[in-house]
């Protein structure tokens, strides 16, 4: 199994990622753990990364698909993945369909976790962290509307979105994702 998913800051993508690959056995990819680590592990790249991030810029798509090179080249990823908000741009997307064309892996679906802003906000303001305040989160909103937005569209005319209502409950997205790509599986 190999997949995609996407979904705005708070949709629980990440959550999600991670109880279906422990289910599946197969690794949850998150750029931002990959650089949160290359950066603790002071790589060349993590240090390179590690600038943009303390100057509060993104960090540049070929930085990143650098790291996600250096991941996909990896023994765990041959089984399958979970890209958890990745890629997050059209250009991170034709980049990633050129790596997995070398590495001989393709996704097989890409899952789209739709929860209203007003739902996001509150989400993200409970969980009380420092930098969440709500000017902040409709920023990465916005700019995740901008950038991210446009792969919904891409993957759609592809046939391979799997479109899932994250404002249920953990346990009844987990089930709808499972019951979606159960089905999509058996097509």
């Amino acid at each position: 199994m190999r997949l995609i998913f996407l979904g705005p800051p708070g949709a629980g993508k990440g959550t999600q990622a991670e109880k279906l690959a422990h289910q599946c056995r197969i690794p949850h990819i998150s750029t931002g753990d990959i650089l949160r680590q290359a950066i603790t592990n002071k790589t060349s790249l993590g240090l390179q990364a590690k600038t943009h991030v303390e100057a509060g810029e993104l960090v540049p798509d070929i930085l990143v698909m650098a790291l996600m090179r250096e991941r996909f080249g990896q023994r765990d990823v041959k089984q399958g993945w979970i890209l958890d908000g990745f890629p997050r741009n059209l250009t991170q997307a034709q980049a990633l369909d050129q790596l997995l064309q070398i590495f001989g892996q393709f996704y097989t679906h890409v899952v789209n976790f739709r929860v209203s802003a007003e739902v996001l906000i509150a989400r993200m303001l409970e969980r009380g962290r420092q930098d969440d305040n709500e000017a902040t989160i409709r920023r990465r909103l916005a700019v995740y509307e901008e950038e991210t937005a446009p792969l919904i569209d891409l993957y759609q005319r592809r046939r391979c979105l799997i479109e899932i209502d994250g404002t249920l409950t953990i346990a009844e997205v987990t089930q709808l994702l499972q019951e979606n790509l159960t089905s999509q599986l058996l097509v």
